[in-house]
């Protein structure tokens, strides 16, 4: 095959998808599964994926910030979490004040993130939840959108939480789940029936993806997304944190990554019009991302109790590293660097 040119399959597809046309499965995997992340074929991809991206965006790339509220050994032993309590990475418990959390919220909103995300360990209590939300909502601008990102819940907590403030909750069936987790694929389906019938909206990832799963394991996730209504979808790739039971495994590559998003993106069609990849990397905003996550409080991906110290980037690092792959930023902070 002359390496300067793409396959009439993958020229097929990648029309299709430029035409808004819906990918199936069968595509969304031989895309997976037969382009090369190093090839030409793999630019001829994440092109494609990009033009759709700004097209549908209108060239803006968003900042979404996420507060880990508390630290718990969880129950949940999902087995790349620095949180699992059979990991016994974190030992104690310790739960950010309402005070804080309120600064952490102010401050990603005064850098440039437009939604503000409470993330907590299954064994938060949600009553202490949903009153921590409240005080956040009264606290940060009507426009910026509240989301949850906490264990499984029924119909009534959810309404429950839009009364609280929450305007979405973060919810995915990750890769492995029941396999690598104690959480069995219908439970979280179960809940994405709750958020899609309360009315809040549904913010959405395939993740986290190890260099283990199976082409079929990404197709089955990215088409939940689709089916559910996602907000917005796309891919994070694991974190191989020391000490938990995936952390030998490894990690894909920001190349492989950014194949995995932008094939994601291409099934997502013009039904969203943000893509995310994480954690922030330039590749994936050249494959059809143009959302990324700033983090602070805890984090499941780090050793350390505060991310901010560890790897968690703030919203003005991740609005330059968008501006810097020509998005315009929603919201964003002025730059730290000139042109």
């Amino acid at each position: 095959m002359n390496k300067q040119k793409i396959r009439p399959k993958l020229e097929y597809i990648l029309k299709k998808a430029l035409y808004r046309e819906a990918l199936n499965r069968q595509e969304a995997a031989w895309l997976l599964r037969e382009v090369d992340p190093l090839s030409y074929e793999a630019y001829a991809l994440m092109g494609a994926a990009n033009q759709l991206n700004r097209e549908i965006s209108g060239n803006r790339g968003t900042i979404h910030a996420q507060i880990g509220v508390n630290i718990a050994p969880c129950p949940h032993n999902c087995g790349f979490c620095s949180f699992a309590a059979q990991s016994g990475l974190f030992k104690e418990r310790f739960d950010m004040s309402p005070g804080d959390v309120i600064d952490c919220a102010k401050r990603a909103v005064a850098e440039g993130a437009i939604a503000v995300y409470l993330m907590t360990t299954a064994n938060y209590d949600f009553n202490s939840l949903l009153r921590v939300a409240a005080i956040v909502r009264g606290s940060i601008p009507a426009e910026i959108s509240l989301v949850a990102n906490i264990d499984d819940f029924d119909l009534d907590q959810a309404k429950q939480m839009v009364e609280a403030g929450f305007q979405g909750a973060y919810h995915v069936v990750r890769m492995g789940e029941g396999r690598d987790t104690r959480i069995q694929p219908e439970r979280r389906l179960a809940t994405l029936r709750a958020i899609r019938e309360s009315g809040l909206r549904l913010a959405y990832c395939v993740e986290p993806i190890g260099p283990e799963h199976t082409v079929e394991e990404i197709v089955d996730k990215i088409f939940i997304g689709k089916e559910y209504g996602a907000w917005f979808s796309g891919a994070m790739r694991r974190t191989p944190v020391a000490g938990t039971p995936l952390g030998k495994l490894g990690a894909l590559t920001e190349v492989e990554l950014a194949k995995v998003v932008a094939v994601t993106r291409l099934v997502m069609g013009d039904s969203v019009s943000i893509n995310c990849t994480h954690e922030p990397n330039s590749p994936s905003l050249l494959a059809g991302a143009n959302l990324l996550w700033a983090e602070s409080g805890s984090n499941p991906r780090d050793l350390e109790e505060e991310t901010t110290e560890g790897r968690g980037l703030n919203s003005v690092q991740c609005g330059q590293l968008l501006r810097e792959m020509g998005y315009e930023v929603l919201g964003g902070a002025p730059a730290s660097f000139s042109r």
